[in-house]
């Protein structure tokens, strides 16, 4: 352990185009070549702490940190294209790791870090493969330009869009003042986007906020609204580029969990180099996205959640090994089971013992509301009538807690659905009582036959867990676009009225459902502003003013068998 850590300010390395980016650069004190850990940022260098991503903490531990401004972001020369980002960060995150590999005070071993924009940041270099790169650590982020749910459902993080707006603009704002621009009327939609949130998540057609009439922001706009094609898809996530190890860290209620779950996997498989497809870990525990702490929503998860330095420490030695090649015994994967709030460790994902469990729905025809009569149960329906509710996009349902940002007073996390729970546009299925505890572990799907009188539609699904006082906590959440059902990067329309078989995907999760409470299913239509709303018209996100009210059917008998599927570990 290092004691005395030096910092330099604003050392510029040059891009091979000559523009300067600047980066701050802790080390130990004294001579020495060191390990160096690079962060790349669009949210300013200074002052950078991410927590888990600690400069100070990292350096201590024998590391050089290169907190760097990304091009055209505060100390940095250049223009920020965020639309153009993996074309403009594999080169400059190219250069500036072969630049440091030849620093006096560099080993010439170095690797990244850095959680949510700064994960693509890590991705996109990792791609370039860098010879000098040893070492990766993508952490609450994904390969992509944004936070958003998996392509495959249709829908868009409208919430994360809507609230970076005003953020991602303001530093642009300054700079268009700087060079000389009338940034007047500008600067009046920026500050009334910031002090009213809800006015930019409000605004409808949501393309015609006032923001967006400007050029750079409407593009950036443009680029969070739209799904990525299956051509941008398959160039952007190029895993058989990846040569390197990584530690995949991410939080149960982080809206990119399923990314971080999924690339992990993807790497271990198509990884381009035998010691990548090997030497890929997984960290997970009950965290947002952003936060570590051990109280979120309405649960407490004990001490143990929240330790940062013994989480870092995890981290270090990670590090350790891939980039100091000491032995040191790394799981695959590490990972938090709520309820019983401890940390466990496994060889693969999902968990080898996993048996998995079909939950089935039931009811005779009035499912709506927590007060209705659906039940979930194991026993396969058969003759049963279907459910029913109105889906008005114009009143969606709102959300509460879940995978969302903590900005704007929402607060993240398994918070008490019982509030919405009144709703007749939500269907609930619930258990008795459960006889004995149950752990549920890994990857959650439900199986939903569903019709519309709608071109176009979303579903919707919840899995509560239904304490003995009557609340109902949130664990896993997820939705699916009807014209994306099939996904093959590809609309399919939708006949108003026929059956159709949908697959909802809910993440990952680990959570014990205790003896005594009930395990409880959402179905409706809406989850917003997590979610952007459909309006049932067919029509591109953002373009509609006026939405059409959709009456949803939702079916459970033994042709059309609505259920969940449980990763239950004995």
């Amino acid at each position: 352990m290092h004691g005395s850590i030096q910092i330099k300010t604003d050392v510029p390395f040059e891009m091979r185009d000559g523009t300067l980016l600047r980066a701050d650069v802790y080390k130990p004190e004294g001579a020495g070549r060191f390990p160096v850990i690079l962060v790349r940022t669009p949210y300013n260098k200074t002052g950078f702490n991410q927590g888990l991503v600690n400069p100070l903490a990292m350096a201590q531990a024998g590391y050089a940190v290169v907190v760097q401004d990304i091009r055209g972001r505060y100390a940095s020369d250049g223009v920020w294209e965020r639309h153009r980002m993996f074309e403009v960060e594999a080169l400059d995150g190219y250069d500036t790791v072969e630049q440091i590999a030849v620093q006096p005070w560099s080993s010439g071993q170095v690797g990244l870090a850095g959680g949510s924009y700064l994960t693509a940041m890590q991705w996109i270099t990792a791609m370039a493969s860098p010879p000098h790169l040893k070492a990766f650590s993508p952490y609450i982020g994904d390969i992509g330009t944004n936070i958003a749910p998996p392509p495959e459902t249709g829908a868009v993080s409208f919430y994360s869009a809507a609230n970076a707006l005003p953020l991602t603009a303001a530093d642009l704002v300054d700079k268009l003042e700087q060079q000389g621009e009338n940034v007047t009327e500008l600067r009046q939609h920026l500050d009334h986007a910031l002090r009213d949130p809800y006015w930019v998540i409000n605004y409808l057609p949501f393309k015609e906020i006032p923001l967006a009439q400007f050029e750079p922001i409407r593009l950036m706009l443009e680029q969070r609204l739209h799904p990525p094609t299956k051509e941008e898809i398959l160039q952007r996530k190029r895993y058989e580029n990846i040569r390197i190890p990584g530690m995949h860290i991410g939080g149960w209620f982080d809206q990119l969990e399923q990314a971080i779950v999924n690339n992990y996997l993807k790497v271990k498989e198509f990884g381009g180099s035998e010691r990548a497809k090997t030497s890929q870990h997984l960290m997970i525990g009950p965290w947002d996205h952003g936060s570590v702490r051990s109280f979120l929503g309405n649960m407490e998860f004990g001490p143990a959640s929240a330790n940062e330095s013994e989480l870092r420490r995890h981290i270090i030695q990670f590090y350790d090994r891939y980039l100091l090649e000491q032995e040191v015994d790394i799981p695959a994967v590490r990972y938090f089971v709520m309820g019983r709030n401890e940390w466990r460790t496994a060889d693969s994902w999902p968990l080898p013992e996993t048996q998995w469990q079909s939950w089935y729905f039931h009811s005779s025809g009035r499912a709506n509301t927590s007060q209705g009569d659906g039940v979930l149960s194991r026993e396969a329906p058969s003759i049963e009538p279907a459910d029913t509710f109105f889906y008005n996009p114009l009143l969606p349902v709102p959300t509460v807690g879940g995978k969302l940002l903590a900005m704007g007073g929402m607060v993240p996390g398994p918070v008490d659905q019982t509030v919405i729970e009144r709703r007749e546009d939500i269907l609930c299925y619930s258990t008795s009582e459960l006889r004995e505890d149950l752990e549920v572990t890994g990857p959650l799907q439900m199986i939903l036959y569903a019709s519309t009188t709608a071109k176009d539609t979303d579903f919707t699904a919840k899995l509560t867990d239904v304490q003995p006082d009557g609340r109902s906590l949130l664990i896993a959440e997820g939705i699916q676009r009807a014209k994306y059902r099939d996904w093959n990067y590809e609309e399919i329309p939708i006949e108003p009225g026929a059956v159709i078989k949908y697959t909802i995907n809910l993440g990952n999760t680990s959570h014990v459902f205790r003896k005594g409470h009930r395990i409880r299913i959402h179905v409706s239509s809406s989850n917003f502003p997590l979610f952007d709303r459909n309006m049932n018209t067919g029509h591109s996100i953002g373009e509609d003013a006026v939405g059409v009210v959709a009456e949803q059917t939702i079916y459970h008998d033994s042709n059309y068998p609505s259920h969940i599927e449980l990763p239950v570990i004995p």
